[in-house]
């Protein structure tokens, strides 16, 4: 491990002081218990949705025409690399998941031509991916597990059934197309939008007839570990050691180093 990613006993106490500090309104709060996701509007600009096209573009020309899925984008740096660290979602992830223990776990890039659309996700309890859950405490407390931000490079369709999170049972729609589903709810993201949910939630992205090309982060409880491939190269790690919210991110996982429970005052 670089010695650069490797959390100090000083990075885990400014990590968990951000409990119970939360500046979300009790409406978003409220909103994402029962449906699942929030619509964040946009948060990428136009000319920021450009570079990320372009750098898609020449990854696609680099590594291969046919490439549909990029993994680990946050390596290209630029806005690939920018857009994993927004002010505007980080006190979202800071509510709903545990304080300020939370990383980035991976990161990807969608470049598939339209191939129909996707079946939708199980969602709920009967969602085998464990990392997947949703939690909630009776008190008022989120303490999610992996969240998911897709921010839209093209027109995006993604279909969502809200409040699947919290679902019993699996849903019956494995097989009907998403516009046959009644509970489907479709978010329209226009091109630097971006939509933040629980990877609890039953959704699916629609089909069209151009390129779909998106971009989606995902974070998890700071001791969730990479996905693979996804791990922060030194030279990564490097670069992003000046800028706390993005070093904070790619801290090595992490529970309760030693000594992290040391109580302080300020």
């Amino acid at each position: 491990m670089a010695d650069t990613q490797r959390p100090t006993e000083e990075d885990v106490f400014d990590l968990q002081i951000g409990l119970g500090q939360s500046c979300v309104a009790i409406e978003d709060q409220h909103f994402f218990d029962i449906a699942g996701y929030l619509e964040l509007g946009k948060l990428l600009s136009p000319s920021q949705v450009q570079q990320a096209r372009a750098q898609l573009q020449t990854a696609r020309a680099e590594k291969d025409d046919q490439i549909e899925q990029w993994i680990h984008i946050i390596e290209a740096g630029g806005v690939l690399e920018d857009a994993m660290a927004l002010t505007a979602v980080q006190p979202y992830l800071q509510e709903f998941i545990w304080g300020n223990q939370y990383r980035l776990v991976g990161s990807r890039a969608s470049l598939q031509p339209s191939r129909g659309q996707q079946r939708l996700k199980q969602g709920g309890r009967a969602d085998k991916r464990r990392y997947a859950r949703y939690r909630c405490t009776g008190e008022g407390q989120f303490r999610c597990l992996m969240m998911s931000l897709y921010i839209a490079l093209e027109p995006l369709d993604l279909g969502v059934v809200p409040g699947s999170h919290k679902a019993e049972f699996p849903h019956p729609y494995a097989d009907i197309p998403l516009e046959q589903i009644p509970p489907l709810r479709w978010l329209e993201l226009a091109p630097g939008a971006g939509v933040l949910f629980t990877e609890s939630l039953a959704y699916a992205v629609g089909d069209y007839p151009s390129e779909r090309r998106w971009l989606a982060y995902h974070y998890g409880p700071s001791y969730m570990v990479d996905w693979p491939g996804c791990e922060p190269s030194d030279r990564l790690l490097q670069r992003v050691a000046s800028d706390a919210l993005k070093k904070h991110l790619v801290l090595a996982p992490y529970y309760h180093p030693e000594d992290a429970q040391k109580k302080r005052s300020r």
